[in-house]
């Protein structure tokens, strides 16, 4: 009864952990699922399912490579998975997360200041200054804030959800042809999956490497997963039901919940700091963890030196950042995911 009650509790915090690393500025404004999914109308639940499918399994197996591997950082999944390529990985993953930091500190300084005319850089050093104290609390301070955080956001998307339902809003089920339909499909669930599983193996790999109890770490997985499909299937009949409102709008979540009072505007704009913390939380982390465990430096400085870069970087601006270096990471990384599919797939003897 014992080891039932703690197999679920680590797999709950796994879980909250998985979905706060995924979730970000761009998941919580709708922009991220009008551009992956919601454009291509009914049939993107379908590319849905197959993200969902991906978060699971591959979700999985990054952890239990590093349970097997005793990793405490991504480095050492990144060496098995990659081989000689690895330190170019390493390299890459360790500058995608300092700049993701960058923009998720951009982004929240920018909120700050639209919605409550505070300075720039103060929202952006507030949200800088609480992503490292968590950060140095390591993987229990990781868990236990996403634990947090997650199920109050899972809680308003249900909340906006049941609004639409109970307005009896109907979505788009046609929206225009699509060339090569199930190609098209395939293609948008495979890449939205993958590039967010690369990012997601800095907090992946050292809770599989922590707690390595497999029970744990499957329950995680799917119940990780199973949300991230959960709020992606919410959002998506969410913006369908505003076709063609959501195109013209930077934040087109806020089409619906604008509807629903003052009260739920703010907690959206919170909601939307919160996405962007557990973000910056995630991606600091996991350079926290490969300073440590790579590079055997076990002072925080190295920490407190990326929090300060990303700071520097966030003076740029969210949408600088984004259009400057976005679609070169973007590219890179997909064909590291899909690297790690490949062998996630094929390497059967972890399981």
């Amino acid at each position: 009864m014992k080891r039932n009650r703690r197999l679920f509790y680590d797999g709950f915090r796994i879980a909250m952990a998985y979905v706060g690393t995924v979730v970000g500025a761009g998941f919580a404004t709708g922009q991220e699922i009008l551009q992956f999914f919601t454009r291509y109308g009914y049939p993107s639940f379908w590319a849905i399912l197959i993200s969902v499918i991906l978060f699971i399994a591959v979700g999985r197996r990054i952890m239990f490579y590093a349970g097997k591997l005793g990793a405490r950082s991504y480095g050492i999944v990144a060496d098995y998975i990659f081989g000689k390529a690895a330190p170019f990985v390493n390299l890459y993953l360790g500058l995608t997360f300092v700049l993701i930091c960058g923009a998720m500190f951009a982004g929240a300084g920018a909120l700050f200041q639209e919605q409550w005319g505070t300075p720039y850089l103060f929202g952006a050093s507030v949200t800088a200054l609480l992503t490292l104290l968590v950060t140095l609390f390591g993987v229990s301070g990781i868990l236990t804030v996403n634990s947090i955080i997650v199920p109050c956001l899972i809680a308003f998307s249900l909340f906006v959800f049941v609004y639409v339902i109970n307005r009896g809003y109907q979505p788009v089920v046609y929206i225009q042809p699509l060339p090569g339909k199930i190609f098209t499909l395939f293609r948008t669930g495979i890449t939205y999956a993958s590039f967010n599983l690369v990012l997601s193996i800095g907090v992946l790999a050292p809770m599989g490497g922590e707690i390595r109890d497999k029970g744990a770490l499957t329950l995680g997985s799917f119940l990780g997963g199973g949300l991230l499909g959960l709020l992606l299937t919410m959002g998506n009949y969410t913006l369908l039901c505003s076709i063609p409102e959501v195109y013209y709008r930077e934040i087109p979540q806020m089409v619906t919940v604008s509807q629903m009072g003052s009260f739920f505007v703010s907690a959206y704009i919170l909601v939307i700091w919160a996405e962007i913390f557990t973000t910056a939380v995630g991606n600091l982390f996991a350079i926290h963890t490969i300073m440590e465990e790579k590079f055997k430096i076990a002072s925080s400085l190295p920490t407190v030196a990326a929090t300060v870069v990303g700071l520097i970087l966030c003076l740029l601006g969210f949408s600088n950042i984004v259009s400057w270096f976005y679609p070169i990471l973007g590219m890179i990384g997909f064909v590291l995911s899909a690297i790690i599919l490949f062998q996630t797939f094929r390497d059967e003897k972890w399981s």
